[in-house]
C-alpha cells in the first residue's frame, strides 16, 4: 500500500463504492441549520460521493439515518419492491415524500430539515453522528444515552460472545 493513500473503510464484503461506517463524534447545529458531515464519515464513503449529495431519512427509532445518493438507492429500491410485495404503495408514497436529499457544500456542511429533527425529537443543537455500517445515524446525544440502556447488559453480552466476535 502506497503511504499517500488514504485509508478508507471498505469493508472485504462490500464493493468499493459501498462504504461502511462506524465509530461515533459529535457536532453542532450552527444557526442557519447546518452541521458538518464528520470528516471520519465522509472521507469513508467512495471520492466521487464525497461531495455528492447525501440522502436523509427518518430512522426506525429517535434518529435520523443518512446515506450517500447511491446507496440510497439501494435503500428505495427494497423499500419499493416490499411495499408492492404487501399491496402498501401509500408507505412507499409517504416514506419517499418523508426523504430529504442534502447537498453538502465545500466544508461538507448540510442543512438538516427542521421538519426531520422535529418527526425523531432532536432538538439541537448537539448532534451525535454514528456509523452503523452502511448508514450514519444522527441522535440527540441525550436520547441516545437512553436509548443505549443497560450498559451492564451490553458488557455481559460482550464478554460472553467476545470469543466469536473477535476470534480469539
Amino acid at each position: 500500500m502506497n503511504a499517500d493513500q488514504p485509508v478508507t473503510n471498505q469493508s472485504p464484503r462490500m464493493s468499493p463504492d459501498s462504504p461502511y461506517y462506524y465509530g461515533s463524534s459529535e457536532n453542532r447545529l450552527n444557526s442557519k441549520g447546518q452541521v458538518a458531515i464528520p470528516a471520519r464519515f465522509r472521507l469513508a464513503a467512495p471520492e466521487e460521493d464525497q461531495r455528492r449529495n447525501y440522502v436523509l431519512v427518518r430512522g426506525e427509532t429517535a434518529c435520523l439515518y443518512l446515506y450517500t445518493h447511491r446507496q440510497f438507492g439501494r435503500i428505495k429500491d427494497n423499500v419499493k419492491r416490499l411495499a408492492e410485495g404487501a399491496g402498501d404503495g401509500e408507505f412507499y408514497r409517504r416514506f419517499m415524500a418523508e426523504t430529504q436529499a442534502v447537498d453538502l457544500d465545500t466544508q461538507g456542511r448540510f442543512v438538516v430539515p427542521a421538519t426531520m429533527l422535529a418527526a425523531v425529537g432532536i432538538a439541537g443543537p448537539r448532534l451525535l453522528f454514528i456509523g452503523m455500517d452502511d448508514r450514519i445515524e444522527i441522535w440527540d446525544p441525550d436520547a441516545w444515552q437512553a436509548a443505549s440502556g443497560d450498559s451492564a447488559n451490553y458488557e455481559d453480552t460482550r464478554r460472553r460472545e467476545a470469543r466469536q466476535i473477535f476470534g480469539i
